[in-house]
């Protein structure tokens, strides 16, 4: 009789833990299971020219069927290494996914660069190009060094399903926010503005979207207690961001002053570059 309470009571308790245990959900599988339907949806909110219900619509299907699924794995390739597989990255990812044809806002690769030269030690930042090798190397000067580059072409790569869905399923540009598992923290589309917008506030408004995944990434580090003890809180990261915000006299931040120096800097170090290029050939 003892034997038998005992076997129920282990029984009891490994069936607990199996139940317990988290079903990993691929990216891959709930997409296509709603993507159809969501599809539709957005279709008729176009239609209709009902944008806020349009973004309702997006962030809908992320927060009820999206974040909380696991990234599939597949290979990508970059510009000088052998190709790697996505799943060999080891801290949590800030994932943009883009082409070369797509024109960023003046100041969004300068916002990313300087969030990227803050936060590498605990985020991986990957700009992944639905392109070929050719294109991203025309691309690969403008992105800070620790900004991983890579690029899928869809014709050749071998993981066509997964590839398929995370290109057309969404769109892009696209941003995807994971821990060091793959699992997904959330998805949110690139801020876009008008291209007659400053440097400076085009950064601003880079800024303040792109450092949101940052801060969502962080928290999720810190809240399961692996955040290093010298990384800026989310806390930090706005009041960084307020501080940008106050003007001075002439109604210009300091950010601002500091963002249009060193697009200067910028335009004028790529325009030698160009120069010697000419000179070269």
């Amino acid at each position: 009789m003892k034997k038998l309470l005992i076997l129920g009571i282990l029984f009891s308790y490994f069936s607990s833990s199996f139940a317990q245990e988290e079903r990993r959900i691929p990216f891959s599988t709930a997409i296509s299971a709603h993507i159809v339907k969501y599809n539709q949806k957005m279709d008729a909110a176009y239609r209709e020219n009902d944008l806020e219900h349009a973004k309702f619509l997006f962030d809908s299907l992320v927060t009820n069927h999206l974040s909380g699924t696991y990234m599939d794995n597949f290979t990508v390739n970059t510009i000088k290494e052998e190709p790697i597989e996505f799943e060999d990255y080891e801290k949590p990812l800030f994932l943009i996914t883009y082409a070369a044809w797509c024109v960023p806002g003046v100041g969004e690769i300068p916002a990313l660069n300087d969030l990227a030269d803050r936060f590498h030690d605990q985020i991986d930042f990957i700009v992944l190009f639905w392109d070929t090798k050719e294109n991203l190397k025309s691309k690969s000067n403008e992105y800070s060094q620790n900004i991983r580059l890579v690029y899928v072409n869809e014709k050749t790569n071998q993981d066509s399903h997964i590839v398929n869905k995370l290109k057309h399923a969404l769109g892009f540009p696209m941003m995807y926010f994971m821990d060091e598992e793959r699992k997904l923290l959330d998805i949110q589309k690139v801020e876009t503005h008008h291209s007659s917008e400053t440097i400076s506030n085009s950064y601003n408004i880079h800024f303040n979207s792109l450092s949101k995944g940052v801060s969502l990434i962080i928290a999720d580090l810190d809240a399961r207690g692996l955040l290093s003890e010298d990384t800026e809180s989310p806390e930090e990261i706005n009041t960084t961001e307020k501080k940008s915000d106050e003007k001075d006299a002439d109604g210009r931040t300091e950010e601002e002053r500091n963002i249009d120096e060193e697009y200067e800097k910028y335009k004028k170090e790529k325009d030698s570059l160009k120069k010697r290029k000419r000179y070269d050939n």
